[in-house]
């Protein structure tokens, strides 16, 4: 196949829009500790000029970018439609060109993800070269040698742990718009394990750091301790939190995650929420909710608001049958309005009560213009495990002849 060096679709007015949104709070991330915490900008714990600052470089942006996406899902249907079904229907050509966007190069991964990982890496240094540059003579000049680096290593380290908790949940959207750009959940979601592997390792670098600096100083066991009422106690917190986030990388290690995925799905939350908190109350600057708090509020939105939609469109059961012959089974969704539109390689998530509480994502089959009042699935069960999920879904399945409805959650739309 011919590679095609030019961005075809991104140059188009939309995408060029939310490549600025996308672009624009990247770049104030990138400067955000020298004007916080060198230029120290005023009124940094009242309403004033920072604010300012955050609402234009990195609120505004991201709700215009995030209004766009979701713009360009429900609204551009007709051309979504055809780009899609021309995706989907269209036999490959070794005369087809790919640009350059789109082509895998190393390790199977795109241009477009390995660009997102370099700003990702270039963000990494400039939070802990900017720390280091501008504060350790002065820390040198304060505690010596060993206690000054020591303490700007973990000043700078623990900067960058907050840094990436602002944008590890980001990464784990099922709608951004990263997706508005071109990129899918399953390319986004190995840059959010790497990026949470580079949080286990700042935050061991940060306790290290202090420890030697607390050590040289003579301050290990005062500073540290449940029996005073500042800085002892909230530096214990900081302990809780690094044990949680060790946890976190510790469950998350592939062989344990695939072995123990229930196990691993709620220790991962659980243990999540301890590191914020620990975190949160390690250090409790106001200027922490500035990193933190938008992407948790992003989160929850996208969490729970198309499962509130879906509860109020989608009826809260399906009709399921199970081919034994062909080993399909179809489940079936019915709305008593029309759905929001969904385009050809668009998936949900389906919880079964009967069988768990997770959800699973399935792609849909069915095709919106046909009929918007029901959603079908085709799942394959290929012989898995007795103890499978879409085995146990075929046993509360009927045939053909007799269709089975049964309970079912709805959690989607995804993928454009």
């Amino acid at each position: 196949m011919a590679i095609a060096f030019k961005l075809p679709r991104l140059m188009s007015p939309f995408y060029l829009f939310i490549i600025i949104c996308t672009l624009i709070p990247i770049g104030y991330q990138a400067g955000d500790y020298y004007f916080t915490w060198v230029e120290k900008i005023k009124t940094n714990y009242v309403f004033g000029e920072r604010d300012f600052y955050i609402l234009g470089a990195c609120i505004a942006p991201s709700v215009l970018g995030h209004i766009a996406t979701i713009w360009g899902h429900y609204y551009r249907a007709e051309r979504e439609f055809q780009h899609s079904i021309a995706k989907v229907t269209t036999p490959a050509s070794v005369n087809q060109k790919i640009s350059l966007w789109e082509r895998h190069i190393w390790w199977g991964y795109t241009v477009k993800y390995w660009i997102m990982v370099a700003f990702t890496v270039l963000l990494n240094v400039a939070w802990f070269v900017t720390p280091m540059v501008t504060g350790t003579a002065r820390m040198i000049e304060r505690f010596g040698n060993l206690g000054g680096i020591s303490r700007m290593v973990g000043n700078a380290s623990g900067y960058c742990v907050v840094a990436c908790c602002g944008m590890i949940l980001f990464l784990v959207l099922r709608r951004s718009m990263l997706h508005a750009i071109g990129f899918t959940y399953s390319e986004i979601v190995p840059l959010h394990r790497w990026l949470g592997a580079a949080i286990v390792g700042w935050s061991t670098i940060h306790t290290a750091g202090y420890m030697i600096f607390l050590g040289s100083e003579g301050r290990l066991q005062s500073d540290i301790n449940f029996f005073d009422k500042s800085r002892g106690t909230l530096n214990m917190m900081g302990v809780f939190a690094y044990g949680a986030v060790c946890l976190l990388g510790l469950g998350a290690i592939p062989q344990i995650r695939r072995r123990c995925y229930l196990l691993f799905l709620s220790t991962h939350r659980f243990f999540t929420a301890v590191f914020f908190i620990g975190m949160i109350t390690h250090f409790p600057n106001p200027m922490l909710w500035y990193y933190l708090l938008p992407t948790i509020i992003l989160f929850l939105v996208d969490r729970f608001v198309p499962k509130i939609m879906q509860s109020r469109t989608i009826l809260p059961e399906a009709t399921c049958s199970f081919n034994s012959d062909a080993d399909i089974i179809r489940l079936t969704f019915t709305s008593p309005e029309p759905m929001k539109p969904y385009y050809p390689g668009d998936y949900i998530s389906v919880q079964i009560p009967k069988i768990g509480t997770v959800y699973h994502p399935f792609t849909i089959a069915s095709y919106w213009p046909e009929d918007p009042y029901t959603m079908t699935l085709y799942i394959r069960t290929f012989e898995d495990s007795r103890l499978s999920w879409t085995c146990n879904l075929a046993k509360l399945c009927g045939n053909e002849d007799k269709r089975i409805r049964v309970k079912a959650n709805v959690d989607g739309v995804f993928g454009h």
